[in-house]
């Protein structure tokens, strides 16, 4: 698993509160952070964030939205010293950014998402595989391992894995950062995208479907809901949709022949 946790220093503060059963006292929340993203001069997107692993952010966003293919595409990431901008220079198709800002324009999605709008996704191509039971103990692994969650209940965490372990862990305050870190993270490590499954905490939307449809990631699994869309869009691309993943049961809706359930090969 990743290692690049945040420092609670960094990224949380005390504030006071008064509880009803105790009394007044004191309580850890998330300092939640407005980024300005800029893409080669210009203001891409201003994004609420945990202002931590912007790096594996801009990588993770980059890539989930359909405008670079990878780490190659881009030349340079740089953070304000108050975590207040981030700075990349890439190589972007100029066609692909005009499709991302007109979905951005027409997207009510949260955390910058702009994938919510109706569009054509390939379809994933993998044969990957996986023991429901393995996921099942990798998702109670992903929620022991965030120490924020359980300090201030104000982050969503994400992690991808191959059944054994799990990787490229990330937090922040919006599920949409959480996916796109974890995404960038696995890129920059050289993690084959198509062979891991996703696991988050956060609801599986249309937008986070789209993400990972774009990546080429097989299996996605939430503790969370599933909405209408998302179970569309998993079942056009062939990707395995899962949710409520918690403990030893969990909801497959689509593609259930990944996890042994079926001997169907399509939903």
């Amino acid at each position: 698993m990743s290692d690049a946790q945040p420092h609670h220093d960094d990224v949380t503060e005390t504030t006071p509160v008064w509880r009803l059963s105790k009394g007044a006292g004191d309580h850890r929340v998330v300092r939640e952070t407005v980024v300005a993203f800029m893409l080669n001069g210009r203001l891409l997107i201003r994004v609420s964030c945990l202002a931590h692993t912007l790096e594996d952010f801009a990588l993770g966003f980059l890539a989930s939205e359909g405008l670079v293919n990878g780490p190659q595409d881009i030349s340079e990431v740089a953070v304000a010293k108050d975590l207040t901008s981030l700075s990349v220079r890439a190589e972007v198709d100029p066609y692909r950014l005009v499709a991302f800002r007109q979905r951005l324009a027409m997207s009510s999605g949260c955390g910058g998402a702009a994938a919510c709008v109706e569009e054509d996704l390939p379809p994933v191509d993998s044969d990957a595989r996986f023991r429901p039971e393995d996921l099942g103990e990798r998702m109670s692994e992903l929620q022991h391992a965030s120490v924020l969650f359980r300090e201030t209940g104000g982050v969503h965490c994400s992690g991808v894995t191959d059944g054994a372990t799990l990787f490229a862990f990330a937090e922040d305050v919006g599920r949409h950062n959480a996916v796109d870190k974890t995404m960038g993270r696995s890129l920059a490590e050289g993690i084959a995208l198509d062979s891991v499954a996703l696991l988050t905490t956060g609801r599986l939307s249309g937008d986070i479907l789209s993400k990972v449809i774009r990546v080429g990631v097989p299996v996605v699994v939430s503790r969370g809901a599933a909405t209408s869309r998302a179970i569309g869009l998993a079942r056009a691309s062939g990707i395995t949709a899962v949710g409520f993943a918690r403990g030893r049961d969990m909801n497959v809706y689509t593609a259930a022949w990944r996890l042994g359930l079926s001997k169907e090969e399509t939903p």
